[in-house]
């Protein structure tokens, strides 16, 4: 397989501007392109490799389109639309829901990508075809994934020197993002909420079709069952999935500062029993399976968690436990599943402290679908059983207070 990284996620929201002025002022994006077309406008976002393509139905009748896609006049759609793609545009617009529903990967041959993933049991949604303008071209797919409303476009932008895609307006002019300052470098993992029993099939899936590998959380993981929460109010199993480059060559100590050219997937079940839940909440209210939350790298925790409200608690930790608290910031200690030889542990010392920080922000659609986390990483690359804990009693505990 040749994926390199995510190349940017995909919303579908309904209120553009609204979420373009509030990556700008919450988390220091910057606007660096936009298109309009016949029936939607978009919006793209950027801070250091994480990209955001924020993308806005217009209110007509999207199922004339879809119609003459399939018609006579399928040409004429591409024509005014290059991107288009009637099957997923016809499932996201019929359901009018806010949503991250496109997890667009950079890979290096999309056809040699394509060719495994549908050998894998992949659904094609949109075959191979070029986009270009004046800056270059690209060549992009669209298959299905096995998890609810999600499609990952795969795009091979090597001959392209703009800074987002073709036909895009520019708004900004540097490409060069590795020199800049950004408070979000990248996107460290995205976590998908599933249905219930699902989470060992779609693993399953992820390496037939991209050759993603199991990734374990941490050291308290069940290579069956996953890492489990059962808490009052909270029944979890979560699992993870990753692919970079070093798993391709056997490597195994890959540097977590260059993990920004890897992708990282976790996922998220109900346990039986256990009551209704966020997981289950998500599920009802997101009509399905989907993208629940994204981790956005951070290199100053502190910095940028100064832009969003304070709304948890903290364990003690080995740097300024007030700073951390007056920010509503986690820490854990305990956050790599790889600590397991001794010289890994010899390594694990005060002078060498592996540890992790997380915040969860407040949920970003109106419906609670979706939210965004920043973590910053310091020699950890799994995550902590504490901070997974506090974490996801914190949001149940919005979330049940929000209900009230």
């Amino acid at each position: 397989i040749h994926m390199e990284r995510l190349h940017h996620v995909e919303f579908a929201v309904n209120n553009g501007e609204l979420y373009l002025n509030r990556f700008k002022s919450q988390y220091g994006f910057d606007l660096i392109a936009s298109r309009s077309c016949r029936h939607k406008k978009q919006w793209v976002v950027q801070s250091g490799k994480a990209i955001f393509l924020l993308t806005e139905f217009y209110p007509v009748d999207l199922q004339s389109h879809v119609q003459e896609a399939y018609a006579t006049h399928y040409q004429d759609v591409l024509s005014s639309d290059p991107y288009f793609s009637p099957n997923t545009e016809n499932d996201i617009y019929s359901n009018k829901l806010e949503t991250a529903f496109n997890v667009a990967l950079k890979v290096q041959n999309v056809r040699q990508t394509l060719e495994t993933a549908v050998k894998g049991g992949a659904v094609v949604l949109r075959e191979p075809s070029v986009i270009k303008d004046e800056r270059g071209a690209i060549e992009l797919a669209v298959i299905k994934s096995c998890i609810g409303n999600v499609v990952h476009t795969l795009i091979d932008d090597k001959q392209y020197n703009g800074v987002f895609l073709p036909l895009f307006n520019e708004h900004c002019s540097c490409k060069n993002i590795e020199s800049q300052n950004f408070i979000v470098s990248h996107m460290d993992h995205i976590a998908f909420v599933c249905s219930r029993g699902s989470t060992s099939s779609i693993l399953k899936w992820y390496e037939n079709c991209f050759k993603m590998h199991r990734f374990f959380i941490n050291s308290d993981e069940n290579a069956e069952e996953g890492f489990m929460i059962k808490d009052t109010g909270i029944g979890l199993r979560m699992k993870a999935m990753e692919y970079w480059h070093c798993s391709e060559t056997g490597l195994k100590s890959c540097n977590a500062e260059k993990e920004s050219d890897g992708v990282k997937f976790v996922l998220v079940e109900s346990l039986e029993g256990q009551g209704l839940n966020q997981v289950d909440v998500f599920l009802g209210d997101h009509n399905g399976p989907g993208v629940q939350h994204i981790g956005l790298y951070t290199n100053n925790i502190i910095e940028a968690v100064s832009l969003l409200e304070s709304w948890t608690e903290i364990e003690e930790v080995g740097i300024d436990v007030d700073i951390l608290k007056e920010n509503g910031i986690l820490l854990d200690t305990e956050a790599d599943p790889g600590v397991t030889s001794d010289s890994d542990r010899e390594s694990d010392t005060s002078d060498n402290p592996r540890y992790l920080m997380q915040k969860f922000t407040k949920p970003l659609f109106s419906k609670r679908t979706f939210f965004l986390e920043l973590i910053e990483r310091v020699g950890a690359r799994g995550f902590g059983a504490g901070n997974i804990t506090a974490l996801w009693r914190a949001v149940q505990a919005y979330m049940t207070q929000g209900d009230k």
